[in-house]
């Protein structure tokens, strides 16, 4: 018999450190953050309701364990994720462009950066709705709103 803790970890371990990673651009916070979710998953397993699927309920906790640990450094006066931590890739996008897409996601406040990329880890609506406490409505409306924004300072930043 598998144990249900060592289940949950398996099969949802990545998926959590990339939302993470896509939150913080650092592969070192992510791993930590990831580590700090699952520490508390596993201490309050036994309050899991079932009300939402146990992938919604992870990432509500990692969003939050996020959202604690930037409010941490911004009280410090830090920039948390400062490392960059680039990898070369032969692939479509070359470092330069990389390195511009980071810095325009890291001017997004926390809850757009949360939009997109719980969007990106295919999340539905619904299911977001759900992990920011908010109304399905306001998630659509959020997320173009993020985009928007998004593409504005991206955009700016290409002119320089």
């Amino acid at each position: 018999m598998t144990d249900p803790l060592e289940e949950m970890y398996q099969a949802h371990k990545d998926s959590v450190y990339n939302y993470l990673r896509h939150m913080c651009h650092s592969n070192t916070m992510a791993e930590e953050l990831t580590h700090d979710t699952f520490i508390k998953a596993f201490k309050g397993f036994s309050r899991f309701r079932g009300e939402s699927s146990l992938k919604t309920w992870l990432f509500k906790i990692a969003r939050n364990t996020y959202l604690n640990e930037a409010k941490k450094f911004s009280q410090k006066n830090e920039i948390p994720y400062a490392e960059p931590e680039l990898q070369a890739s032969g692939k479509t996008r070359n470092i330069e462009t990389e390195m511009m897409v980071r810095q325009t996601f890291q001017m997004l406040t926390d809850h757009e950066k949360s939009l997109l990329a719980l969007r990106e880890q295919g999340f539905s609506l619904s299911e977001m709705a759900e992990i920011l406490a908010q109304t399905e409505g306001s998630i659509k409306v959020g997320i173009h709103r993020a985009k928007k924004k998004f593409k504005k300072y991206y955009l700016e930043g290409e002119g320089d």
